[in-house]
């Protein structure tokens, strides 16, 4: 090969290359032909462009081929510079590679050498942009990985041999999981990366060998022998492997069971342990196992609530970060130095740690996907994203190109001008100047989306007023402190806040936080004082909200959740003005608290339609089989949305219909998908009846008839659902598993999982009262009724109450197929010709002995439910009507709810335009009053002079139909 033909392709390719550069370049491809025997750049394995643009742009490529000119040449005639290879490629070709039975030297040398040809293949992709940056990253990380798993395939058949197979207690061979931490887990490795490592196995026992160890003994040995593998030999390192993100650290064990893994993190778990397991990924060994201790991690790592607690823990990471971006040595580091690769993976990774529990998206591992998911969940702008998805392009790129150079673990700028000029040529840029601006430029943008991650709102000016109620709290458990006579803006007796703190400052859960704690509250409570304070009602308020304090306190990112967010400190003083019942549910289930920080959603109750989509997003996030998560998603989901309705309701924007309307969706949402999860139960269980095998709930053969307050659409805040199950299948015995069942039994045991479901009580609370009184027999009854006992019973058996409840009764959850044949009954049943006297006297015998029962007088006092005039009233006499004339006129037992139903009375005339408009007016006013007393706590007693008019006219018309 001439020199002048060596020269002209460096001038084509690079035509106005620095002399150094030059020069070093023209020795690199003159050592290589020499090496190689090559006369011709015709002879070159690869295009002669490209081949130039390696040899410059890296040292350590040119120095192994040219040590080693087959590596090219296999590179080249193999087609696999040109290929992008699929998942599963590399570890397929290592392991073709390295072959049978090697010993621990082969082994190392074979996969070295491997290594060195695979990263040869990879950078020369990247180095002549072939190859994106994700595919690059992928491949590096696969190789890694690939590796990682062929040591340990390698060496635990060697160790077994010696001492038997570790097994578990039930005799499951046991085997080890490797989890990939950092950017090998979330497939972003670079070239020269450490691998960050976490050994784990599955279950503690021992060994089945003659020399029977522990199996904690047998993997302490496996990962000793893996590390030895991977350490330095020849002068060549192979990988780096760093297990101190591993429990406790340098000082922990090597290797932990499960068990004590997932321990450690849920008692001892700091926050920048949640936020190194982000990326942590099973990547050698068992990959199922692994899967399943990541899984069991997911609520350390990632909160089922919107994770304000941790802000502090996280401005603290910030700082450091910050501070170490200062140190004069990090100048030019594109990894942890301002504006870095660092700063990018923090901007998601925060957003990732304190959502990830509520937006299961932001668990992903990549972060160019968290990116696009924070703009998809409008957490941040569009043009922000593509501000740090561009910039992480960018850094990755000049990274690898740096590493690249020597394969050597740099993330510097170099200070040699002649690498600066490499460096900028490898990155496209001719202008060596123009590359480093703009890398300027980029970083500035990252430092600046850093920068104004964690930055409170602006403080309050510290007046006079703010510092005395700061200092009043720290002086409040001081023995001397009088506290009782200073002035407290906007509060009447200051004395009775006072009191408050002494009480707070006293309650246990105070006493028993930490020092961090503390400090929240002390940051906490002068600000609420004050805002308190700005209301005409401050002194009542402030008893609320202590109250509320004192039972979320031990929860302190519940404090930190009011500190950071002003909205949702100012809507829950709103909320806690106009009802104490919101106070106290918040204070039952405080993961609600989240819900303040929207006004829109909060003060919106979604409709039918969306509570379903909802539900559907609720019960993505719950794993197969796992009843107690499904039941306490269930329970916030009910919180969630009753408290979203409470709030719409003291707004004084949201009619009466309106609330009985969603609380009566909510209640059924749940209830349809409490069936739907109890049918799965019980047919994987016992199998199905015949004819219905395989088929989900559209063809189940049962039903749930709710009746009262559900059935009737006029649900309140406390009621229970009253239910009566009916099924329809052909007798004999379910088939399909080994536990086949009598058809009875399999419905019997649906109808119990229903109510287990609904009245269990769970750390998210309880779903509903489920009353079962009115099934057929009642109390003595069986829980699930045949359709057609259930209809036989109905004619010839019912008691006249039981006809009455029937108005209010309609399907709500199981086969649709079923309701219609319900529908026909209940219609059957209302509809049949009765004795009117009889009739008229059983019901209002019925009416006052549950008056005689329930109704305690006082003087002065009206009972809205049970008081002459009132609801109870109001329904007796619906009821008695619809019973006495819908043999006449069947269109009136369309409806369950009772004003449609004095609307349909009123269009068929069987009560006067103006009675039916006297008893629907009533009817919501006495409901929206005791709507209003739930909220404010109270009972549904009122001063007489309210509704004496309306009882009175109430009473009047009621006389007249029974009394006639």
């Amino acid at each position: 090969m001439t020199q002048d033909a060596i020269e002209q392709l460096i001038s084509r390719v690079f035509p106005a290359l620095a002399k150094p550069l030059y020069q070093a370049l023209q020795r690199r491809i003159q050592d290589y032909f020499s090496a190689g025997n090559i006369q011709d750049i015709s002879q070159l394995p690869v295009n002669a462009q490209d081949f130039t643009r390696v040899m410059l742009f890296s040292p350590f490529t040119a120095e192994h081929i040219t040590a080693k000119p087959l590596i090219l040449d296999r590179l080249g005639k193999s087609g696999d510079l040109d290929t992008s290879y699929a998942p599963g490629d590399i570890k397929k070709k290592l392991a073709a590679f390295i072959g049978d039975n090697q010993d621990s030297a082969g082994l190392k040398a074979r996969m070295l050498e491997f290594k060195v040809y695979e990263i040869i293949r990879i950078a020369w992709r990247d180095l002549t942009g072939a190859a994106p940056l994700s595919e690059i990253m992928m491949d590096l990380s696969d190789l890694a990985c690939a590796c990682i798993s062929s040591g340990f395939e390698q060496l635990y058949p060697v160790l077994t041999q010696k001492w038997g197979t570790p097994k578990d207690s039930n005799g499951k061979a046991q085997n080890i999981v490797v989890l990939g931490m950092g950017k090998l887990g979330a497939g972003e490795l670079n070239f020269s990366s450490d691998i960050d490592l976490i050994f784990v196995y599955p279950d503690s026992g021992q060994t089945d060998g003659d020399r029977s160890i522990s199996n904690d003994e047998f993997f302490t040995k496996l990962c000793r022998e893996f590390i030895k593998l991977f350490s330095m030999g020849n002068g060549t390192h192979f990988y780096r492997v760093d297990t101190r993100l591993r429990p406790f650290g340098d000082s922990g064990p090597l290797v932990m069971d499960a068990s004590a893994f997932e321990h450690y993190y849920q008692s001892q778990g700091r926050e920048w342990e949640r936020y190194a397991m982000i990326k942590a990924s099973p990547v050698a060994g068992d990959i199922a196992a692994g899967n399943t201790i990541i899984q069991a991690l997911k609520p350390f790592i990632f909160r089922r609530y919107l994770d304000y607690g941790a802000f502090d823990s996280f401005r603290d990471m910030k700082q450091r970060i910050t501070l170490q971006v200062k140190n004069a040595k990090l100048k030019h580091n594109i990894k942890i130095g301002a504006g870095g690769i660092r700063e990018i993976e923090f901007f998601g990774q925060l957003f990732q740690l304190i959502r990830g529990g509520v937006e299961p998206a932001l668990q992903a591992r990549p972060i160019l996907l968290i990116l696009d998911t924070l703009v998809e969940k409008q957490l941040i702008e569009e043009k922000e994203c593509d501000e740090l998805k561009d910039a992480y392009h960018f850094l990755r790129l000049v990274e690898n190109r740096l590493q690249a150079y020597q394969d050597r673990q740099t993330h510097d700028i170099p200070e040699d001008p002649l690498q600066r000029q490499i460096l900028a040529l490898s990155m496209g840029y001719e202008d060596e100047d123009a590359f480093y601006a703009e890398l300027s430029r980029i970083q500035g943008i990252v430092h600046k989306h850093f920068s104004i991650l964690l930055v409170q709102a602006d403080d309050e000016d510290e007046d006079s007023s703010s510092q005395e109620l700061e200092q009043i709290w720290d002086s409040i458990t001081d023995p001397q402190f009088q506290g009782e006579d200073l002035s407290i803006s906007g509060y009447q007796d200051t004395g009775s806040v006072v009191r408050l703190l002494k009480a707070l400052a006293a309650h246990p859960n105070t006493r028993q936080l930490s020092q961090a704690g503390r400090n929240k509250l002390s940051q906490l409570l002068p600000h609420l004082i004050k805002k308190v304070g700005e209301h005409p009602d401050a002194d009542e308020v402030m008893a609320k909200l202590i109250d509320l304090v004192a039972t979320i306190e031990r929860r302190t990112c519940y404090l930190s959740l009011l500190i950071e967010n002003k909205g949702a400190l100012d809507n829950l003083i709103v909320l806690a003005r106009k009802s104490p019942w919101i106070i106290s549910f918040l204070s039952q289930h405080p993961v609600l608290l989240d819900e303040l920080m929207d006004p829109v959603t909060l003060y919106s109750p979604p409709k039918r339609d969306m509570l379903e989509r909802e539900m559907e997003r609720s019960m993505s996030r719950v794993p197969e089989g796992d009843l107690e998560l499904l039941l306490e998603e269930l329970n916030i989901f009910r919180q969630i949305n009753t408290l979203r309705v409470a709030a719409a309701d003291v707004s004084g924007n949201f009619p009466l219909m309106k609330v009985s309307d969603h609380l009566t969706w909510i209640a059924e949402t749940i209830l349809n998908q409490v069936v739907v999860s109890s049918w799965q139960i019980v047919t994987e269980k016992y199998g199905y009846p015949k004819g219905m095998e395989g088929k989900g709930i559209e063809g189940c053969g049962f039903i749930a008839v709710a009746y009262g307050k559900v059935g009737g659409l006029e649900m309140g805040y406390k009621s229970d659902i009253d239910m009566v199950f009916i099924f329809d299948a052909e007798p004999g015995y379910t088939s399909g598993t080994e536990r086949s069942v009598d058809i009875t039994r399999f419905y019997s045991n649906l109808g119990q999982r229903i109510v287990h479901a609904l009245s269990m009580h769970t750390p998210a609370g309880t779903l509903y009262g489920a009353d079962m009184r009115l099934r057929p027999g009642g109390d003595s009854g069986t829980i699930i009724t045949h359709l057609q006992t259930y209809e036989d019973y109905l004619k010839d058996q019912a008691w006249t109450f039981e006809h009455q409840a029937l108005i209010r009764a309609r399907p709500v959850a199981g086969d649709p197929a079923l309701f219609k044949r319900f529908d026909i009954i209940r219609k059957k049943i209302l509809t049949r010709k009765r004795d009117d006297a009889i009739l008229k006297k059983e019901v209002g015998q019925m009416r006052e002995k549950m008056r005689a029962q329930r109704l305690k007088y006082e003087p002065g006092q009206f009972n809205l439910k049970q008081g002459r005039g009132g609801i109870v009233d109001i329904e007796f006499l619906v009821q008695y009507l619809v019973l006495r004339h819908a043999c006449d006129h069947p269109d009136v037992v369309e409806w369950t709810d009772n004003i449609r139903l004095l609307e349909a009375l009123s269009v068929d005339a069987l009560i006067s335009g103006e009675d039916s408009g006297i008893l629907q007016n009533a009817y919501v006013n006495m409901r929206k009053t005791i709507h209003r007393l739930t909220l404010q706590e109270r009972s549904a007693t009122v001063d007489e002079d309210l509704f004496s008019d309306q009882a009175a006219k109430v009473a009047q018309i009621y006389d007249a139909v029974f009394m006639s």
